[in-house]
Protein backbone atom coordinates (compact mmCIF):
# COMPACT_ATOMS: atom_id res chain seq x y z
CA UNK A 1 0.00 0.00 0.00
CA UNK A 2 2.51 2.23 0.98
CA UNK A 3 4.52 1.67 -2.27
CA UNK A 4 1.02 2.36 -4.33
CA UNK A 5 1.02 5.95 -2.47
CA UNK A 6 4.56 6.33 -3.59
CA UNK A 7 3.83 5.47 -6.65
CA UNK A 8 1.02 7.89 -6.91
CA UNK A 9 2.98 11.20 -5.24
CA UNK A 10 5.57 10.35 -8.00
CA UNK A 11 2.87 10.40 -11.03
CA UNK A 12 1.02 13.34 -9.60
CA UNK A 13 4.64 15.28 -9.01
CA UNK A 14 5.40 14.44 -12.56
CA UNK A 15 1.77 15.77 -13.68
CA UNK A 16 1.78 19.02 -11.98
CA UNK A 17 5.53 20.11 -13.07
CA UNK A 18 4.52 19.45 -17.08
CA UNK A 19 1.11 21.95 -16.29
CA UNK A 20 3.28 24.47 -14.35
CA UNK A 21 5.60 24.02 -17.76
CA UNK A 22 2.55 24.11 -19.81
CA UNK A 23 1.37 27.33 -17.97
CA UNK A 24 5.01 29.36 -18.02
CA UNK A 25 5.00 28.38 -21.88
CA UNK A 26 1.85 30.19 -22.31
CA UNK A 27 2.97 32.77 -20.38
CA UNK A 28 6.15 33.73 -21.76
CA UNK A 29 5.86 32.38 -25.64
CA UNK A 30 3.84 35.08 -26.78
CA UNK A 31 6.29 37.67 -25.17
CA UNK A 32 8.78 36.01 -27.02
CA UNK A 33 7.34 36.08 -30.13
CA UNK A 34 6.83 39.40 -30.18
CA UNK A 35 9.83 40.63 -29.20
CA UNK A 36 11.23 38.07 -32.49
CA UNK A 37 8.73 40.12 -34.81
CA UNK A 38 9.64 43.48 -33.42
CA UNK A 39 13.18 42.83 -33.99
CA UNK A 40 12.40 41.59 -37.28
CA UNK A 41 10.55 44.84 -38.38
CA UNK A 42 13.67 47.07 -37.58
CA UNK A 43 15.42 45.26 -39.56
CA UNK A 44 12.94 45.56 -42.45
CA UNK A 45 12.86 48.94 -41.31
CA UNK A 46 16.49 49.72 -41.15
CA UNK A 47 16.71 48.49 -44.84
CA UNK A 48 13.94 50.22 -46.05
CA UNK A 49 15.59 53.38 -44.78
CA UNK A 50 18.49 52.48 -45.99
CA UNK A 51 17.13 52.23 -49.49
CA UNK A 52 15.23 55.49 -49.37
CA UNK A 53 18.62 57.18 -48.86
CA UNK A 54 20.43 55.94 -51.56
CA UNK A 55 17.39 56.37 -54.00
CA UNK A 56 17.01 60.45 -52.96
CA UNK A 57 20.97 60.09 -53.28
CA UNK A 58 20.65 59.18 -57.19
CA UNK A 59 17.88 61.33 -57.68
CA UNK A 60 19.62 64.95 -56.45
CA UNK A 61 22.22 63.19 -58.58
CA UNK A 62 20.20 62.77 -61.44
CA UNK A 63 18.72 66.48 -61.20
CA UNK A 64 22.41 67.62 -60.33
CA UNK A 65 23.12 66.03 -64.37
CA UNK A 66 19.92 67.22 -65.59
CA UNK A 67 20.89 70.79 -64.58
CA UNK A 68 24.64 70.91 -66.07
CA UNK A 69 23.09 69.79 -69.18
CA UNK A 70 20.49 72.18 -69.34
CA UNK A 71 23.43 75.14 -68.92
CA UNK A 72 25.27 73.10 -71.17
CA UNK A 73 22.70 73.02 -73.99
CA UNK A 74 22.16 77.57 -73.03
CA UNK A 75 25.66 78.66 -73.34
CA UNK A 76 27.82 75.31 -74.53
CA UNK A 77 30.09 76.31 -71.47
CA UNK A 78 30.43 73.86 -67.96
CA UNK A 79 32.27 70.72 -69.52
CA UNK A 80 34.18 70.42 -66.36
CA UNK A 81 31.27 70.62 -64.46
CA UNK A 82 29.88 67.87 -66.43
CA UNK A 83 32.78 65.59 -66.00
CA UNK A 84 32.65 65.87 -62.23
CA UNK A 85 28.18 65.15 -62.14
CA UNK A 86 29.55 62.26 -64.39
CA UNK A 87 32.28 61.08 -62.11
CA UNK A 88 29.69 61.33 -59.31
CA UNK A 89 27.06 59.62 -60.98
CA UNK A 90 29.71 56.35 -61.96
CA UNK A 91 31.03 56.95 -58.08
CA UNK A 92 27.39 56.43 -57.00
CA UNK A 93 26.14 53.26 -59.27
CA UNK A 94 29.35 51.24 -58.36
CA UNK A 95 28.59 51.43 -54.40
Amino acid sequence: MEFLQTLLAIGGGIVLTGNVGSVLYKAFHPAVKVKRDVEELKEHDRKDYEAIRRLTEMNRAQCGLLLSMINHMIDGNGIEKMKETRDDIQKMLSE
